[in-house]
This record gives C-alpha cells, structure tokens and sequence, in this order.
C-alpha cells in the first residue's frame, strides 16, 4: 500500500520560535501556528474554530525562522505529519503530533515592521521563501496571492 503524508497549512505563529541544540550539535526550532476555520451555521451565524498545531523546523530552515520570525506573523508551512511520545517527569507517557517543517513561508516581508507605513499593498504581500531542500537559503520576491494561487495549482 503506497503511503503519502505531505501536509500544506497557513496560519499565524502563536509564540516565538526557540531555537535549540540537541547532543549531537543539530539545531531544531520549536514553534506553533494557530489556523481558523470560519462557517455558517443553519441560522445563518458565522462560527469559528482555531485549531493549534506544533511545528518543528531543522538545520538552516530553523535557523532563519528563529531569527525572521516573531509571534503573530503569518505562515505557510509545508511539511509532514509526526506522532510521537516520550515519558515526563512523573514517568508518565506522552503524545505529541507536530509537523517537521520541509518549507516555511514568511507571509510578510521582514522590514515591514521598520519601515514606514507608507508602502504599497503590494509591497507589503511580499514573502520570503526559506527551503531546507536547497543549500542556498532562498528569497522569493512573489506576492502571496500569487504563490498562494501557483501552490494550490500544483495540487
């Protein structure tokens, strides 16, 4: 049976990234997006549902997240799903399902916030683009409609 797990989410960060290093000197950044999910109820009621998931981002890819991003900036995270468990300090077993980051979208430029308020629309959907699949850490200069649009193309 063929197996597929590729996961695509946007969202905003709920707390800042923690950038960490494990024994065997690999950086790791810990981080969380909240994704709302908005509907009409029969009585014509909008409703909305926030659900919280964990990320987890590694090498170079958790390296500019930790220093880009901040609480509240919007992302798009492709990634896939991972189930795991360990003992707490009680001895108790517990449950974590996270998403290991392979690409991370900044939806906003990063001098929005020094700058001025007086750019473009335009400007201000730029995103940047970092991918741990390359060596280079990549820049994309594409407004967010736009990658938005080329990405669900794709699927």
């Amino acid at each position: 049976m063929i197996s597929l797990n590729r996961v695509m989410v946007a969202g905003n960060l709920t707390r800042d990234p923690e950038l960490k290093v494990t024994p065997s000197n690999r950086k790791f950044t810990n981080m969380a997006i909240a994704i709302n999910d908005f509907w009409k109820n029969q009585d014509g009621k909008m409703l909305k549902k926030t659900s919280f998931i964990n990320l987890i981002a590694w090498g170079s890819l958790a390296e500019n997240c930790a220093k880009y991003l901040k609480k509240g900036r919007p992302v798009m995270v492709e990634g896939r799903i991972e189930c795991d468990k360990y003992e707490d300090k009680n001895g108790k077993t517990q449950y974590i399902t996270r998403i290991n980051c392979i690409n991370v979208v900044f939806l906003e430029n990063s001098s929005r916030n020094t700058e001025s308020n007086d750019e473009s629309e335009e400007e201000e959907n730029f995103c940047e683009s970092s991918k741990i699949q390359s060596k280079k850490n990549s820049i994309s200069k594409k407004p967010v409609r736009k990658m938005v649009k080329e990405v669900a193309e794709a699927y």
